[in-house]
């Protein structure tokens, strides 16, 4: 009688782990299959000269740096889709730090920000940022780590309610594109109140979601009427614009 108990809590002992088993199999399957892969082009950048990966952080250097950006990607986006940008802002003198994220959500590491900034020690200012779902998980770390910013770049992006940054004399710039139709604009709107009051609000016109990586046309979203260079060049411009003013 004994055995034929023992035997049963086994049975379904077994029968739980495996149920277990095939949930995070099928979790894997599905976030896999859902994953938006970088760009050919944007891939590439891996092979140049100012880019490389350490520590799951791929870094892209400036030749005169002026300052430091930790970018994270957005929400089942691959981190190389973002290099084309990388690229544009270390242009410009910027060292772009894009932390490779488990399961390309940044919201599963949003204080990733604190090894970059104490592994490269740097008395040049550093701005965070990032992409939809990315630049949410910034704010996350932002919130509680003010002293360390200069200022934050959000693009298509907006604080989650639990976020309330608007004492922050810290500088905003949250980008926008006019076909974008992925972004909650409801919540974009409701979430402005969460920001300082004298956050930078800019449209890029023609531009969609999904322009400002790449990672192909995310579904759903809008048709763009320029071109991913043109609206990620527009980002960059605006981005410098604002920390001058």
């Amino acid at each position: 009688m004994f055995k034929r108990v023992k035997q049963h809590w086994k049975g379904i002992i077994f029968s739980i782990c495996l149920f277990v088993v095939l949930i995070i199999v099928g979790m894997y399957v599905y976030l896999k299959v859902s994953t938006y892969e970088a760009m050919p082009e944007a891939a590439i950048l891996l092979d140049d000269d100012r880019v490389k990966t350490e520590n799951d952080v791929i870094i892209v250097e400036p030749e005169k740096p002026i300052g430091n950006i930790v970018f994270y990607q957005g929400g089942l986006v691959e981190t190389e889709a973002y290099l084309p940008l990388a690229k544009e802002l270390s242009g410009e003198g910027f060292k772009v730090f894009i932390p490779v994220m488990p399961i390309n959500l940044a919201i599963t590491d949003s204080n990733v920000f604190e090894d970059i900034y104490k592994d490269y020690s740097s008395d040049l200012p550093w701005y965070i940022g990032g992409h939809s779902l990315g630049g949410t998980s910034a704010l996350i770390y932002a919130e509680e780590h003010l002293e360390q910013l200069q200022g934050i770049l959000l693009l298509a992006s907006y604080p989650s309610k639990s976020v309330d940054i608007s004492s922050s004399e810290l500088s905003v710039l949250s980008i926008t594109a006019s076909n974008d139709q992925i972004l909650n604009q409801d919540n974009f709107l409701e979430s402005k109140s969460l920001l300082p009051d004298d956050t930078e609000y800019q449209i890029i016109k023609g531009g969609n979601h999904s322009n400002f990586g790449y990672y192909g046309h995310q579904k759903g979203d809008g048709e763009s009427e320029i071109t991913r260079k043109e609206q990620q060049e527009a980002v960059v411009d605006l981005f410098i614009e604002n920390i001058e003013r």
